[in-house]
């Protein structure tokens, strides 16, 4: 079973992603402090990451950047998601696999993220 993390401090979007997720045979951890993404990831070891772009106190830009530029977490795929269209622009700056933006659909969600686990 693949492994999917997802950082949102909108504590809705982040239910609803948990269990769409989870309904597909998806383990997930979710969490809305990005200062938790650390840990989750030593301790969890997911196969993806789903990383909203604007949290509180952060960017996720520069969050996915730092994974990027870590050897522990270089091969990690990250998808950033934003209610800011604009923040699509931004994938080649922070090495991000994909962007989606809010509101999604569902199905437009579950096959992104089939593209980057097996």
């Amino acid at each position: 079973m693949n492994k999917i993390l997802v950082v949102d401090d909108d504590t809705d979007i982040l239910s609803l992603v948990e269990i769409v997720l989870t309904m597909n045979d998806f383990s997930v951890e979710a969490i809305s402090r990005w200062e938790k993404i650390d840990d989750s990831i030593e301790h969890f070891k997911p196969d993806l990451i789903l990383l909203d772009v604007s949290l509180a106190g952060a960017d996720g830009r520069d969050i996915c950047k730092s994974l990027k530029h870590t050897n522990e977490t270089q091969h990690l795929p990250v998808i950033l998601f934003s209610a800011n269209v604009e923040m699509g622009k931004y994938l080649q700056d922070c090495d991000a696999q994909a962007f989606i933006a809010k509101p999604f659909e569902l199905s437009h969600l579950l096959d992104t993220i089939k593209l980057y686990v097996n």
